[in-house]
């Protein structure tokens, strides 16, 4: 099915942002109008301080909008409270972070398990499916090694390993190779097309345009607009 026949996802109509700090009025995002289909790989790419991480951390739950409306799988998620956003992350959304955010005296395995622990999966379950995401990544030869004996390019390949773990509906990848040197960066940006050509919805946030071109659509955001 080609992305034009697939359903949109997410939609933002009109979205605004601004961080209120005592008098202080900060406006961050500017009136973004995006859909982004089920499927799609999508890069949001912008230079620092152009919005683009405050776009991520509202599209994946993290922060709420100012004004605007925000539609996630047909569903009005707009006004959202902390503890409703909390839920949509943990079962529609993964992520990948720059710094991976791995616990470093805690096994490959049990590091991609633990998000399912909240998601109260039973114990026999997780680790099928903490298994099964680490051989996607190329990984269950690693198991039982502790994140602080691997790679950094391993590293990061846990950390994409625990965000699809659960099967979510969407995996955002906020700078995933900034700690990586060019070659390792590549492989694991070839790893985000590999399961983008399973059928897996990907936002990946970057500002370097050889990293933006492995996404099969890029959106440019400056001071806050989509451009």
């Amino acid at each position: 099915m080609s992305d034009k026949a697939k359903k949109p996802l997410i939609e933002l109509k009109d979205i605004y942002k601004q961080y209120v700090n005592e008098d202080v009025v900060t406006k961050v995002l500017h009136g973004v109008s995006l859909t982004i289909n089920e499927g799609e790989f999508v890069a949001i790419m912008g230079p620092s301080g152009s919005g683009k991480s405050t776009l991520m951390h509202i599209l994946g739950f993290l922060d709420s909008i100012s004004s605007g409306y925000y539609k996630f799988n047909s569903h009005d998620v707009s006004g959202l409270s902390d503890d409703q956003k909390a839920i949509m992350r943990r079962k529609e959304v993964g992520f990948v972070f720059q710094s991976f955010n791995l616990l470093p005296r805690t096994s490959v395995l049990e590091n991609v398990a633990l998000p399912m622990i909240y998601e109260q999966i039973p114990e026999d379950e997780r680790r099928i499916m903490a298994k099964k995401a680490l051989k996607t990544v190329g990984l269950d030869h690693r198991l039982d090694h502790l994140s602080n004996q691997l790679s950094g390019g391993e590293r990061q390949r846990v950390a994409i390993a625990r965000a699809v773990a659960n099967n979510p509906s969407i995996v955002f990848a906020d700078e995933p190779t900034g700690n990586l040197d060019t070659k390792t960066g590549e492989e694991v940006l070839m790893m985000f097309q590999d399961l983008h050509k399973t059928g897996r919805t990907i936002i990946m946030i970057t500002h370097e345009q050889e990293a933006a071109e492995y996404a099969g659509r890029i959106v440019s955001i400056r001071d806050g607009k989509i451009v």
